[in-house]
């Protein structure tokens, strides 16, 4: 057998074989370190043997000979290829956005596959390369004509990876109204998820020639312009003034670039005001722009500004009743949620309990840690929800017109989880502890009500900041106050 090295290169082949097999869900490391030994014994007893795959050999007088010959040689060229392609897949360093590494990662593995078998053909197979390039133009011709549009395909897919318009991750909007998060690019067409989550797929050549629009390059903060349509009474100042405070309100809605108010028009039927607001990513910019409307609707009601004829959207009758109350105190407890639901007679006993106090900018409400006295309803201006951690002030959320706070403490006696901050001059409407408890203690809804607000604040405070031990002791407490109170009679 020492004098057939043929047959210990086949045998190799056979243990290459097993070796693949075997290595298939090992590291890839390991896989080649596995493969390469063997390929290397595999190379040297074909060169033993005057095997040479890259030489065109006599041909030995046994036709057996012959025949193995030419098959191990083949099978060189292929586990040779298979090796070198396999190492640049799993060796070449990928970053977090590699679409386009992986695009020509694929075309480097098919460039060493097309070189392999040019090698096959010209030192195993001695057939001339003149004439099968000749016939190959041929069928190429022919080729190009049946598969014109997958070949453009794929020749945009070369053209969108060199330009780099977008890559994975990125949000992109086509002109003809798809849009989505880029998952894949591959040589025929883009993969994008939408906003219903479904998987669209456009091919190269349609993505290559729409104009694109890519939302997250250079940074993926997001520009969102919204409009409205106000009563045409109502002064631009005011309008701009109260949108402000509505838009550095909203947590999800950044400082830096600053938001835009543009009044855009003014006619006897309404004045249009566009508002551009960013978020961090677009992603953010649905839930922002759900928050802004809530936030324009309680703040204009509040300040009695009605909305512009060419508007149906907030045209309920609920807004005109509201907004029927003279006094801005008492339009105040007709927008806070958790009062809008209370007669009229109640909410307006609950103005005439109001007591007005005002803030400077960057002046402290309320302390974190401490036992609120009364609870609080914002009448305007911005006020910061902060909590230290690791020595830092991190801002759990934002409170403006409408918005109300200190109820935790006057219910279940828990100290406060945040600190209370203006943001700008703020007015603030106190509301007793006597006079909560009276509204508590005679309506059993408004307390339940109270207490789902209580217990969703409470949750959002421990997601946002990996809350101590301590406040969910806090939260037991409270919730075992309100078990008292529905235990109690005649309640």
């Amino acid at each position: 057998m020492m004098n057939r090295p043929e047959l210990w290169a086949l045998g190799l082949l056979f243990l290459g074989i097993f070796v693949t097999r075997w290595s298939a869900d090992r590291a890839p490391a390991t896989r080649l370190i596995l493969r390469l030994p063997t390929f290397l014994l595999f190379t040297y007893f074909l060169f033993q043997a005057h095997q040479v795959p890259y030489v065109a050999s006599v041909q030995p007088a046994d036709a057996l000979a012959r025949i193995i010959g030419d098959g191990l040689r083949a099978i060189w060229w292929f586990w040779g290829a298979s090796i070198a392609a396999n190492a640049i897949r799993n060796f070449t360093y990928r970053g977090p956005q590699h679409t386009g590494q992986k695009f020509f990662i694929d075309l480097c593995v098919a460039c060493i596959y097309v070189f392999a078998f040019v090698g096959l053909i010209t030192f195993v197979l001695n057939f001339p390369m003149q004439g099968i390039l000749v016939t190959s133009g041929a069928v190429a011709v022919v080729l190009g004509l049946a598969l014109q549009s997958s070949l453009g395909d794929v020749f945009y897919g070369v053209v969108l990876n060199l330009g780099k318009p977008y890559r994975e991750g990125d949000w992109i909007a086509l002109d003809n109204g798809v849009e989505g998060r880029v998952l894949e690019m591959n040589w025929r067409a883009t993969h994008m998820l939408t906003v219903g989550q479904d998987v669209v797929i456009v091919p190269n050549s349609i993505v290559a020639k729409s104009k694109i629009i890519n939302s997250s390059f250079p940074s993926r903060v997001h520009g969102t312009t919204i409009q409205l349509f106000l009563a045409p009474n109502t002064f631009p100042t005011t309008a701009r003034r109260i949108l402000s405070e509505v838009l550095h309100g909203c947590h999800l809605v950044l400082l830096s670039p600053p938001p835009l108010i543009v009044v855009k028009s003014m006619s006897q039927e309404a004045i249009a005001v566009d508002i551009t607001f960013f978020t961090s990513e677009i992603k953010q910019s649905f839930d922002a722009q759900n928050q802004l409307f809530e936030k324009i609707f309680r703040s204009l009601g509040v300040a009695g500004i009605g909305f512009g004829a060419r508007t149906t959207a907030f045209q309920a009758s609920a807004i005109h009743e509201a907004a029927s109350d003279k006094d801005e105190v008492g339009r105040l407890i007709a927008f806070t949620p958790i009062f809008s639901h209370l007669p009229v007679l109640e909410r307006a006993a609950i103005a005439a309990l109001m007591v007005l106090e005002t803030f400077d900018v960057n002046k402290t409400v309320i302390e974190c840690g401490v036992i609120s006295e009364a609870m609080y309803v914002v009448g305007s201006g911005v006020l910061s929800l902060t909590r230290n951690v690791d020595g830092h002030e991190m801002e759990i959320a934002r409170m403006s017109t409408a918005d109300h706070f200190g109820a935790g403490g006057l219910l279940g006696g828990s100290r406060t989880l945040v600190k209370v901050t203006t943001l700008t001059p703020a007015i603030v409407y106190r509301l007793e502890k006597k006079d909560l408890m009276r509204l508590v203690n005679d309506r059993p809804g408004f307390a339940a009500n109270l207490n789902q607000e209580l217990a969703a604040r409470k949750l959002l405070a421990v997601t946002a900041m990996d809350a101590s031990d301590d406040l969910d002791n806090t939260e037991d407490h409270l919730a075992a106050w309100f078990s008292n109170i529905f235990r109690r009679p005649g309640i």
